[in-house]
């Protein structure tokens, strides 16, 4: 398993948790556990605090230091789940754009930046909808999957132009798939007639060979 799909496993097992410790009927029990967590995400966030002033009192908090934080899944994780990352909202949302226009562009889609804010992020989507997303509703789950995980503090994603994506999916299969079929067909049942006659042929000079050989 990858840095990256075990960061994205993770992730999901701490929101089971945190449901089933909702979930529990004994207040008892919950609040508790529910204080212990608090405790231990704000002992963890001081002390990722104090890393990054050490880092940038030592002066090494540079472009490159930076980018490295964000390549290394766990770490970038880590950093947003504090409200510790070196990137504002607005730039790791931008950046986030930036990674889906290649990929959503060979998909047929432009997507552009309209606003990003805490309250709400804003994309606008255009284009013929082809190739492996076949519906407008896993357009958006993958746009706003690929926001929510560089900006997860984001209350909403909001997608204008979703309902006017034209949807378009590709055939990989010749479109007079009927009539090759025909042709086929055709070809097999020459083949087959055509060996059929000839091992009737055989059988026939076969017995009549054994039958002149008999009479003498």
């Amino acid at each position: 398993m990858s840095n990256e799909s075990a960061v994205v496993a993770q992730q999901h097992r701490i929101d089971e948790l945190i449901a089933a410790l909702e979930a529990l009927d004994d207040p008892r029990a919950r609040e508790p556990a529910k204080e212990l967590l608090q405790v231990v995400l704000d002992l963890h966030t001081n002390g990722l605090a104090r890393l990054m002033e050490i880092v940038s009192e030592a002066g090494v908090m540079d472009d490159a230091m930076i980018e490295a934080f964000e390549r290394d899944a766990g770490v970038s994780a880590l950093l947003l789940l504090h409200g510790l990352h070196p990137q504002d909202l607005p730039t790791r949302v931008s950046r986030a754009v930036e990674k889906m226009r290649p990929l959503l562009g060979v998909q047929g889609i432009q997507i552009e930046l309209l606003d990003a804010a805490e309250e709400a992020v804003r994309v606008g989507v255009a284009g013929r909808l082809q190739g492996k997303h076949n519906s407008v509703g896993e357009l958006q789950q993958e746009i706003e999957r690929s926001i929510f995980e560089a900006a997860p503090e984001a209350m909403r994603v909001e997608i204008a132009g979703l309902p006017d994506v034209n949807v378009h999916e590709l055939r990989f299969v010749p479109h007079h798939t009927e009539a090759l079929n025909d042709v086929v067909k055709d070809a097999a049942n020459h083949v087959a007639n055509q060996i059929a006659s000839d091992v009737v042929s055989d059988v026939t000079s076969e017995v009549a060979s054994r039958t002149e050989a008999g009479a003498q």
